[in-house]
């Protein structure tokens, strides 16, 4: 993978990370207008999971960025 490619992986998981955070949001809004406790906690578990799994993934490719930086300096 090209350092272009790498970059631009990173680039789609911070707009996924964005949208994600948007989700989350208006998720939680939306709740607080049902008063749903059980929807609430299953819901948004599975926005911070996606969003742990996808910051995971942006810190692997930045490390490998910096340590193709590393050789190449």
């Amino acid at each position: 993978m090209t350092d272009h490619e790498r970059l631009s992986t990173i680039q789609s998981y911070a707009w996924t990370l964005e949208l994600l955070g948007e989700a989350l949001a208006q998720y939680d809004e939306l709740l607080e207008c049902e008063h749903n406790p059980q929807l609430s906690g299953r819901g948004s578990a599975g926005i911070h999971q996606a969003i742990r799994i996808i910051g995971r993934m942006t810190a692997e490719e930045c490390g490998r960025l910096i340590d193709l930086a590393g050789e190449a300096g």
